[in-house]
């Protein structure tokens, strides 16, 4: 080998110890993978890289960051990038446009020529897939016998490192959900009520056992003086924080139209409007939630003095 390619390569094996350095020093995805892009076309002087995560849930490999274009979603075993996941193997295409498994309706979309291609697997310490990294236009000629080799030694590092970031994302991601779910459960407790009220003539309790740390279940009393009270039971979809504030939302609503139904006195149960009543909730909640959130509610006064129940449900 003469002695400026030794030193080229020497130099190209130094700027790897220092991208591998960088990305062990990173924890955030999205920042090693921007991380991968840039060094990959620095070192292997490309025009432009793409780098695949495999989902191991839908099989598909997924562009989180694309230098220059936009995201792109593959099925695990199409194209280039599908053929390198499947067999684990690098492949140096010198003309994309000859090898039938080139997609050009990527360039046709983009407005970009590809001309040849570097493509290496992402594994992780075990061998299992973490992603592809193609490696697009190498500037001058094609990809050399020595850029393929650069290119495994980078994917390698790159490999493992870009697999403890996803775990740590993942548990970090779990630990939000978790830690989302207690303040949920929180909220949940706060809203029912401390005790069960005394109530001439009945027998009035409740009970809250969730199977999980969720925030969408609740029921509740609500005293409106001389023996009336209002009853509920609702459940607002999903589970977390978000679920238990639209319930304490329609609970205070609900609460809020039973004291106002009728200015100046108590509504008897014959008197209030239960069904009314859920009606305007619900027109009120509409306009804070979207299509896919909504609450079931069983709604009911209680007149103790007559005897009579009055309720309706929703949702």
């Amino acid at each position: 080998m003469p002695a400026s390619d030794r030193d080229k390569l020497l130099s190209a094996c130094q700027d790897v110890l220092k991208i591998t350095r960088d990305m062990v020093a990173t924890t955030d995805l999205d920042e090693l993978l921007g991380l991968v892009i840039t060094s990959s076309m620095e070192l292997l002087e490309a025009e432009r890289a793409t780098l695949f995560l495999y989902d191991q849930t839908t099989g598909e490999l997924v562009s989180r960051i694309a230098h220059g274009a936009e995201e792109i979603r593959l099925p695990g075993d199409a194209g280039i990038a599908g053929a390198v996941a499947r067999n684990r193997r690098v492949l140096n295409i010198p003309d994309a446009y000859a090898d039938h498994r080139f997609n050009r309706e990527v360039d046709r979309r983009t407005g970009f020529r590809t001309r040849n291609i570097l493509a290496v697997p992402l594994l992780d310490h075990d061998g299992q897939l973490v992603g592809v990294l193609e490696v697009l236009n190498k500037r001058g000629a094609g990809f050399s016998p020595q850029d393929v080799t650069l290119a495994e030694t980078l994917a390698a590092q790159a490999g493992v490192v870009l697999q403890r970031a996803r775990l740590l994302a993942h548990y970090l991601e779990k630990l939000r959900m978790e830690q989302s779910l207690a303040i949920a459960r929180e909220i949940q407790q706060d809203l029912l009520p401390r005790q069960n009220p005394q109530v001439a003539g009945f027998d009035m309790a409740g009970a809250s056992w969730p199977a999980d740390e969720t925030g969408g279940d609740i029921y509740d009393f609500f005293d409106l003086g001389g023996g009336r009270w209002t009853l509920m039971l609702a459940d607002a979809t999903g589970h977390g924080v978000g679920p238990a504030l639209v319930i304490a939302e329609a609970r205070a609503m609900l609460r809020a139209l039973s004291s106002s139904a009728h200015a100046g006195g108590r509504p008897t149960a014959a008197e209030l409007d239960i069904p009314a009543v859920l009606t305007r909730v619900n027109d009120l909640l509409i306009e804070d939630l979207d299509s896919s959130r909504f609450v079931t509610c069983f709604f009911a006064l209680l007149d103790a003095a007559a005897g009579l129940v009055r309720y309706a449900s929703a949702g």
